[in-house]
């Protein structure tokens, strides 16, 4: 096979498999066999190791001595720490998009947001917040900073883990799709301040939402260390 075909396709499956996790088909803490993986996925089983290697070294996976990889877990502290960053990047990636990205682009992209889902539908709620993480990863590409763009990127397709957990439990587009109308607003009129503290708004609404599902359902999470709770939501529940 010509070298740059079969990169291809290990490029891909590591795609492939990457979303896999992400949509929690493969979920938190899952063994990974190579074998399996192969004869699922139908690719041979270089492609799975170099899928595997980058996945660890993205932080997707973790290796185990003897027992090869599993799906890397998540604790409720994980939860909090992408939050907390998504609270730092990314309202400072809108602030810089401010002005630097169309309106007719922005409601495009809204709009996929916006399509109902079943909760039972996999197929319909991974299309949905694939399309919520389009939106938000499309204004950091606007920020003119590519460092920002990827950070973002990256937050983000660790927020769909979480995301996917909570989303089986409830029915968001109609919610997202508002709460991205003021961001659009401010983006749109390109007014900085606006555009940062409306995205720092949804985040935290984002992450409001996804706590309470996580107090209601524990067994969701796996790992789970004790919880330190920022202070806005402690003070929010006293």
């Amino acid at each position: 096979m010509d070298e740059a075909i079969e990169g291809q396709i290990k490029d891909q499956f590591y795609e492939t498999l990457k979303l896999a996790i992400i949509s929690c088909e493969l979920p938190p803490g899952e063994e990974l066999s190579e074998g399996y993986l192969a004869a699922h996925y139908g690719v041979g089983k270089a492609s799975v190791r170099h899928a595997l290697s980058r996945l660890g070294q993205d932080g997707w996976v973790t290796s185990r001595p003897r027992s090869g990889h599993v799906v890397a877990p998540m604790t409720m502290e994980d939860v909090v720490d992408i939050f907390a960053m998504r609270e730092i990047v990314e309202p400072e990636s809108a602030a810089r998009a401010a002005g630097n990205i169309s309106e007719a682009k922005l409601r495009r992209l809204n709009k996929a947001c916006a399509n109902p889902y079943r909760v039972g539908d996999i197929s319909a709620k991974r299309r949905f917040l694939l399309a919520n993480r389009d939106f938000h990863v499309a204004i950091a590409n606007a920020s003119g900073s590519s460092r920002l763009a990827k950070s973002v990127a990256k937050l983000h397709d660790e927020s769909l883990r979480i995301l996917y957990l909570t989303a089986s439990e409830s029915e968001l587009s109609d919610d997202w799709s508002r709460g991205h109308g003021p961001m659009i607003e401010a983006i749109v009129a390109g007014d900085r301040a606006a555009a940062h503290r409306t995205t720092l708004d949804g985040i935290r609404r984002s992450q409001d939402r996804v706590m309470a599902v996580f107090a209601a359902a524990p067994e969701l999470i796996t790992g789970r260390r004790t919880l330190r709770i920022p202070a806005r939501l402690a003070a929010a529940r006293s």
